[in-house]
């Protein structure tokens, strides 16, 4: 990949503080306005993916675990849940035997057929519907619907990138998950956020929100 450069200031630092004030509060508004909508649309939905999980595998229905937000701050991440219970103790025994699923999970932290997933898991990971709680993350100011993609204190432990990438808050789609998501290696990823961090604005979010359509349709690099 192309070696990402920090672009020059086009404007007085003033000014250009400014202009970043006014977006994150912009951004902010339209989080709400947006995640709040979307909540009393899709809740039927939610509730019919809930009902499924339940019917295949029983409870929990969620999945909650903590990640790194903005300025490093923990918060706890929600999604439907989308893999058998014991995933953690079955993903380092298969890790431990299986060489060659161990170095696709050192490059990308995911693995494409994932023994732990369950039958509506695989169909909620392959349209994104796992994601849809998250939106109660959007509404409470602790992620964006558009932002680096949040990580675990480990993933960030010795990164470089950590104090740029963590300066704005996480979101549900961001650069990585329209470029490829589990298809983009895991160097890469952090060097997708940080160039997102670094064109900031308008633009730059309303092409993600665009190109996040396609990529859900598609199915590309949902595992």
């Amino acid at each position: 990949m192309e070696q990402i450069t920090r672009p020059e200031p086009t404007l007085a630092p003033a000014a250009a503080n400014a202009t970043r004030v006014a977006y994150g509060a912009g951004k902010r508004a339209f989080d709400i306005v947006v995640s709040a909508i979307l909540i009393v649309i899709l809740m039927p939905l939610m509730l019919g993916v809930a009902v499924a999980i339940w019917l295949d595998s029983g409870t929990p229905l969620l999945y909650r675990c903590e990640r790194v937000g903005r300025y490093g701050r923990p918060f706890l991440i929600a999604k439907f849940r989308t893999m058998k219970d014991g995933s953690h103790a079955h993903l380092e025994e298969v890790l431990s035997i299986d060489e060659e699923r161990r170095l696709e999970w050192a490059s990308s932290r995911k693995l494409k057929d994932d023994p732990r997933r369950t039958r509506v898991g695989i169909f909620l990971r392959r349209s994104s519907l796992d994601e849809l709680p998250q939106l109660f993350n959007v509404l409470t100011g602790k992620m964006s619907l558009i932002g680096p993609r949040p990580m675990t204190a480990g993933e960030w432990h010795g990164r470089l990138e950590a104090e740029e990438i963590l300066s704005v808050r996480p979101g549900i789609t961001g650069l990585w998950q329209v470029s490829g998501r589990s298809e983009v290696e895991f160097e890469e990823r952090l060097a997708l956020e940080v160039e997102y961090v670094r064109r900031l604005g308008l633009a730059q979010d309303l092409s993600i929100a665009v190109r996040t359509v396609g990529a859900v349709i598609s199915g590309r690099g949902a595992y």
